[in-house]
Formats: C-alpha cells, structure tokens, sequence
C-alpha cells in the first residue's frame, strides 16, 4: 500500500506528463482562402474525409502527430487564387496556390511531436 507522500508524488508525475504531452502537440489547422466554391479531402492516420466549402474557412485538425494530405480544388472556371495551407502554432507550415481554372492543390507533411 502507497503512503501519502507517495501518492502525492505519483499523482504529481500523472499530471506533468499530462502537461507535457499537451504541449508537445499543437493543433494542426487547415486555412483555404478563396472567394469562390471549392472542395476536397483530408488523409491523416483515422482516415479520409470530404471538405467543402465557399469563400475563406479555417478548419481544424486537431493534434496531429503522423502524415496528413489535404488535396482542395476549385468548383468553378475562374482564374482567380486559390490558396491552401497548413498551420500549427499559428505558423505556416506549408502552402500552395492555384489560379488555374478548376485548379486544385495538394499539400503533405508529417508531422512529428
């Protein structure tokens, strides 16, 4: 049986690590920035999913830690840009634009903790 003091220093440890591995990985964000409608997909470890949208949009992807491939492409004809990035800490990773009509990006990264 644990004693007090050693209880207290275990459940000391439990909440550093908790703390520290919060702060090792960072919320990992999507940012499309477009005045028209465009769409997608996302590819990390839980799998594929579909984005869309229209206009400008932030999306999060939560804690990433592993590969994720995010492919966007316009709906439309217009040579207007297209951008696509990937955030974390606030911080571009990396991003790519298109002015091509029906243009799409793909970005990918892997992300380590």
């Amino acid at each position: 049986m644990l004693n007090k003091k050693e209880i207290g220093l275990l459940v000391l440890f439990v909440c550093m690590v908790i703390a520290v591995s919060g702060c090792m990985s960072s919320s990992v964000k999507l940012v499309v920035n477009y005045q028209g409608s465009w769409n997608g997909t996302i590819t990390d470890s839980s799998g594929t999913r579909t984005i869309d949208g229209t206009g400008d949009k932030t999306i999060d992807l939560g804690n990433i830690i592993g590969s994720v491939k995010v492919q966007v492409q316009k709906k439309d004809t217009s040579s207007d840009t297209l951008t696509a990035s990937l955030m974390r800490d606030d911080k571009n990773v990396t991003s790519l634009s298109t002015f091509a009509p029906n243009g799409d990006v793909t970005l990918s990264v892997h992300f380590t903790a």
